[in-house]
Formats: structure tokens, C-alpha cells, sequence
């Protein structure tokens, strides 16, 4: 009797045992989740679905602003490339509003200016370009990349204030999405010599540009050996929506 007790006493001291040993094992991860893919021991795999519009990348067709509705940090990436706006992201807001352009950039575009000269069937140009939030002129059109205004006088010549100014762009000229601030002042140059000023009215004065010389615009010949330093600026407008 004393033997079968023993024995039953080995065999119960046998399967404690293992119980706790089994408890003490710490069990083999079955699952494994990276990203928003769950991966299962054995080598399959589950995609789970997003949360809609929740900190993710949105595909779509033209400007999210006022349109998709999504969380702060959420960028949108428009395939069309809309008036040169590749990626936006949500910058405020909870609603469909608060979007900004990350990624964009619209290209040179040729402005409606005055008083431009035309040398050998070349017409001077004025160019704007918007990258992300920075604006840059551009001025040319003539050989040797010269730019050029007719004579005080002519047909098509906008003056300004006396003799010795002339308007390039008129109010409103520097279009809506492309806008300064602050009003600026770069130089003007005749071949390499200084010879004037050129001025941008910011949102506060007009958002017009002339160019103002030294001495008095010819009334007998355009000025065709016209430099003007580069004039470039950050911009707080939102994207532009059309494009000059």
C-alpha cells in the first residue's frame, strides 16, 4: 500500500511539475504586425484595411482645399498636377479646408506687361514662376537675354509720375497666388552700369512693378540693353487656382 502511494505521489509531483514549467515558458510570437501588415507564423500574411483618411497618403484629382476632408499631417497627392500643384498636406483644421501646397511648381509663366520693346521680331518678356512658396521674375526676351521698354511716348508706353519712370506691370499686374508681402526694390542696369531702380508694390501698394531711371526716358529710341537684378520673394498666397 505504502508503494502505490509513493508511485501515485511521483506521478502527481511528475505533472505538477510540468505544469509549472509551462507556465514559467514564455510563448512563441505567433503574430507579427509591421505597418498595416499582419504577419503569421508559417509565412502568411494580412493586409489590413487603413483608417480612412487618417495620417495616410490621398490620391485624387485636382486641389483638396475645400473639397477632402481629412486630420492635420494628412498629405494628398493630386495625379493631375493641377495648375503645377503635385502634393498638398493639412495644415489646420478638421474640416475640408486648412490644405497647402508641399510639392509644386508652376512653370514660367509670361505676363500681360507694358511698355515692351521689340528688337528684330524679339518682344521683351516679364516671367513669373512660383516653386512651393517661392516667387522669382524673370525679364528677357531680347538677343544676349536683354530686356527692353519703348520710347517715352509711343503707342503702348505707360508712364509713371514724370520723365523718368515707366510701368511694367499695372495694379493688379502681379497676379493673385504669386504676390509679395512687403513692397521691394532691386537695380536696374544699362548694359553692366547702374542706371535705375526697379520697384514691386506689395499687397499693400498694388502689386504693380516699374522700373524708374536715373536720368529721363528717351522720346527718340527704346532702351534695348536693359538688366535688372534677380527678384525673388516668399509668398503667403494660397496656390494659385489659374495660371497667367
Amino acid at each position: 500500500m505504502a508503494h502505490q502511494y509513493s508511485n501515485n505521489f511521483d506521478e502527481l509531483a511528475y505533472v505538477v511539475g510540468k505544469d509549472i514549467k509551462a507556465l514559467n515558458q514564455k510563448p512563441e510570437p505567433r503574430l507579427v504586425l509591421t505597418g498595416n501588415t499582419l504577419g503569421i507564423v508559417g509565412g502568411n500574411n494580412i493586409t489590413l484595411p487603413m483608417p480612412t483618411n487618417v495620417g495616410q497618403e490621398i490620391r485624387g484629382t485636382g486641389s483638396p482645399e475645400g473639397r477632402i476632408t481629412a486630420e492635420i499631417g494628412t498629405t494628398y497627392v493630386d495625379v493631375n498636377v493641377t495648375n503645377g500643384a503635385l502634393k498638398w498636406i493639412k495644415e489646420k483644421g478638421s474640416s475640408n479646408t486648412g490644405w497647402r501646397v508641399l510639392i509644386g511648381d508652376t512653370g514660367w509663366r509670361t505676363l500681360n506687361a507694358l511698355s515692351l520693346a521689340t528688337v528684330n521680331n524679339k518682344k521683351s518678356e516679364v516671367k513669373i514662376r512660383r516653386v512651393n512658396n517661392w516667387v522669382s521674375f524673370s525679364f528677357g526676351g531680347l538677343d544676349w537675354g536683354y530686356f527692353g521698354i519703348i520710347r517715352r511716348g509711343a503707342k503702348g508706353f505707360a508712364g509713371f509720375r514724370g520723365d523718368t519712370s515707366a510701368m511694367i506691370l499695372g495694379n493688379g499686374g502681379i497676379p493673385a497666388g504669386f504676390r509679395s508681402e512687403a513692397s521691394l526694390v532691386g537695380n536696374l542696369y544699362l548694359n553692366l552700369e547702374l542706371a535705375g531702380n526697379l520697384y514691386l508694390g506689395g499687397k499693400s501698394d498694388g502689386n504693380y512693378m516699374l522700373l524708374g531711371f536715373f536720368k529721363p526716358i528717351p522720346t527718340t529710341n527704346d532702351i534695348t540693353n536693359i538688366r535688372i537684378s534677380s527678384i525673388s520673394y516668399l509668398t503667403d498666397d494660397p496656390w494659385p487656382t489659374t495660371l497667367p
